[in-house]
């Protein structure tokens, strides 16, 4: 079976929910086609947060997410909007159960406002690109990992969507007892990093990365089998049923310098720098 992923489109929602066994929104299926994750134990509490370009399980102890997914084609990873760092609390989660910004104050340099569904990849609209700046859609991540070897996976994973098509792109932390935290809130800090990529035909990227300072470089070191994340994670993907969870696949060729040039010359013409 092939899995076509051009159909998906956005869909808009913000609403938000709870249940024992989280599900995904019917209006942000395009997000997640797969649906939710499985645990293999004993369910954090979460509440599923839609919005217009991805979904968030977002973990309500540890006050991040569990599992965020997002559909990424190539108009939107060519997006041309400037950066605009309008970090804020998510305002669809109650305030004993979200990261405040000021449980972040004290660690620059050490910790970044990690995003887990990239500023990057929602260039293309200022709404979507706004609500990527939420806190539930981060977690306090190296600085040295966020903006070094993560950046460097977001700019494949990009690059990807140029030269693949539309991809599904799903990532989250990983856990280890006990949890640090950081702030008053007690925002959870991950000891890892997962993410998982799916392109139209079916294959499938999986990536695992210590949240630590990771310097820039070869990919290959962090690809691991979807079993591998699977196990980390302690859940079972959503992922297409044909998906080989056990190999661990050649990284898949990218040119981030063609997309770098490609993307510069339609921002120039429209008159926009993208960031």
């Amino acid at each position: 079976m092939r899995v076509h992923l051009g159909a998906f489109v956005v869909l808009a929602c913000l609403g938000v929910g709870s249940a024992q066994s989280a599900e995904i929104p019917v209006a942000c299926q395009a997000q997640a086609p797969w649906g939710a994750p499985q645990w293999s134990g004993t369910e954090p509490h979460l509440t599923p947060l839609c919005r217009r370009a991805y979904v968030v399980l977002h973990d309500d102890v540890k006050l991040v997410p569990d599992f965020v997914s997002w559909s990424l084609t190539a108009e939107h990873a060519l997006g041309c909007l400037p950066r605009k760092d309008s970090f804020a609390p998510d305002p669809d989660l109650p305030p004993d159960h979200r990261a405040e910004l000021a449980d972040y104050k004290g660690h620059a340099g050490v910790y970044d406002r990690g995003h887990f569904a990239p500023n990057s990849d929602f260039e293309w609209d200022a709404q979507v690109q706004g609500e990527s700046f939420y806190l539930s859609n981060m977690s306090p991540q190296a600085s040295h990992l966020n903006q070094w070897e993560w950046e460097a996976l977001e700019e494949a994973t990009r690059a990807w969507a140029l030269e693949r098509g539309p991809l599904i792109v799903m990532d989250g932390p990983i856990w280890k007892e006990p949890v640090e935290t950081i702030g008053v809130d007690g925002v959870g800090i991950p000891a890892a990093y997962w993410k998982v990529i799916v392109d139209g035909s079916g294959q499938v990227a999986a990536f695992i990365m210590q949240n630590q300072p990771t310097p820039k470089g070869d990919l290959t070191p962090y690809a691991v089998s979807v079993a591998k994340v699977e196990q980390a994670a302690g859940f079972a993907l959503p992922l297409p049923f044909n998906v080989d969870k056990t190999s661990i696949g050649a990284i898949w060729p990218s040119d981030t310098e063609v997309f770098q040039r490609r993307k510069h010359a339609i921002c120039h013409v429209s008159g926009q720098d993208g960031g």
